[in-house]
């Protein structure tokens, strides 16, 4: 367990891999997840499962991307008062989202079964991959209160001094996923309705498991189910905190469901396939950027906080230079092992094969820069700059790439549909790198203020003390 003084005093590099460490873990583990049931899903279903399942995914963020809100707004909050000192507030804050994942688990139930026929109609696919992708989205959306409250407690529980736990938790959701869609889908033929609900049974076990800690008497913030309450003003202050992170989840989504109805356009449901492929080996990099971000979160929250703007600046670099290398190195061996790679999906499509090498080499171009946004855009929501960080997160989106997703192909056809999301990262890096520059200077000279009012509070008590 990690305890506040730690937090405020301790090692910031000891105190970056504790954190980070085990959130890279639980992420990269479910990014191999994610290919695990790619895997099943390409080797039992062939082509029209992959584009069923790619066609899916984007109502399927949508879901996270709520677990995600309520997870990010509270816990980041309560980093910030757990930082002021001020228990009681952020106690109040948890007691506030474990209700609002259940409201919101509710509603997305009801809303996924009313409108996925909808949604998935709009991109004007048909035949058996519309098939899949509907059954697998009907039991996904049942399944919607164990998948957002996994997601909102895991921050919750990190907060709390436990990033181990969450990792353990994780591995064995993860870990229950694989076993299940071996069972359900190799085994037993279950097909796409046994990858959803080996999904659903992935996100339940870990939400058990992590409601049990909070309200055991091993939390140091422990919950209670009598303090349980919705209160209008703090549910506003949770959903103004996660929502940067909400509307990440959401513009990705809306990325996917644009990225479809381009690539049916200007190329092919086999397309979507390459484009489902291509997903799974992005995810691994994208995860290893989510676990940096989820790790500092608590460390930047709680240290900017109590005003400790120098131990804020070293875990920024530490994120920052973190990322980098990850970017690098993915991009070096993706570059080297391509074809290896796709045929773990799709060994007797050469059509599949050459789509999805072509739309790779350009897609991973994005890496070496993507997790600088991304960290960038995490050190505004743990501080509670929400409008600095939407900046980040819709300029990226509504501003570059849309537009870049909609230009490009007409004039280099498929590979300017692959071309547009690298082209608004580079863009956008240039942006925040400008902001960063700003914003170090800020938080050099915030540690020179606190340590001249440090030395003037020792004089005065010094003072006192010779008198």
């Amino acid at each position: 367990m990690v305890s506040d003084e730690e937090m405020r005093s301790g090692n910031i590099l000891n105190l970056f891999w504790k954190f980070t460490f085990p959130a890279v873990v639980g992420f990269v583990i479910a990014g191999i997840q994610g290919i695990i049931g790619g895997y099943f899903i390409g080797n039992v279903l062939g082509s029209q499962g992959l584009a069923g399942i790619t066609l899916a995914y984007p109502p399927y963020v949508a879901i996270i991307g709520i677990g995600v809100l309520i997870g990010i707004g509270s816990s980041s909050l309560t980093a910030l008062e757990l930082g002021k000192g001020n228990i009681k507030g952020a106690l109040d804050i948890a007691h506030n989202a474990i209700p609002l994942c259940f409201l919101a688990g509710g509603i997305l139930t009801v809303v996924g079964l009313v409108f996925c026929e909808t949604s998935l109609s709009l991109l004007g696919a048909s035949g058996p991959a519309l098939t899949f992708a509907r059954e697998y989205l009907r039991i996904i959306s049942m399944g919607s209160i164990f998948i957002v409250l996994s997601l909102a407690l895991d921050p919750l529980v990190r907060n709390d001094g436990k990033p181990k736990l969450c990792m353990n938790v994780m591995v064995a959701g993860v870990v229950a996923n694989i076993l299940f869609d071996y069972l359900f889908v190799m085994r037993m033929g279950m097909g796409m309705s046994g990858a959803a609900i080996a999904t659903v049974i992935s996100f339940a076990l870990p939400a058990v498991l992590l409601t049990y800690y909070l309200f055991g008497n091993k939390a140091k913030s422990k919950l209670q189910l009598k303090a349980m309450k919705l209160e209008i003003g703090t549910l506003l202050q949770i959903i103004q905190a996660g929502l940067p992170s909400f509307l990440t989840q959401l513009s990705l989504a809306l990325m996917l469901f644009a990225y479809n109805y381009m690539l049916l356009r200007y190329g092919s449901e086999l397309a979507v396939s390459a484009y489902g492929i291509i997903g799974y080996v992005c995810s691994i990099i994208y995860m290893l950027f989510e676990g940096i971000a989820f790790g500092i979160q608590p460390i930047i929250g709680f240290n900017y906080g109590a005003g400790s703007y120098g131990r804020v600046t070293k875990t920024l670099q530490l994120s920052i230079l973190s990322c980098i290398f990850i970017g690098v190195f993915g991009f070096v061996l993706f570059y080297l092992f391509p074809e290896s790679i796709v045929r773990i999906f799709s060994r007797n499509d050469p059509q599949l094969m050459e789509i999805a090498l072509r739309g790779m080499s350009i897609l991973m171009l994005s890496w070496i820069v993507e997790g600088i946004v991304f960290i960038t855009f995490t050190y505004y929501q743990s501080i509670n700059r929400i409008r600095t960080a939407l900046f980040i997160n819709l300029g990226k989106i509504f501003v570059l790439f849309l537009p870049l997703l909609f230009i490009l192909p007409s004039f280099f056809g498929l590979d300017g549909v692959w071309s547009a999301s690298p082209a608004a990262e580079y863009i956008m890096v240039v942006v925040v790198l400008g902001m960063l520059s700003k914003e170090f200077k800020f938080l050099k000279n915030g540690k020179k203020e606190t340590e001249r009012n440090s030395r003037l509070v020792n004089f005065k008590r010094a003072e006192k003390i010779e008198v």
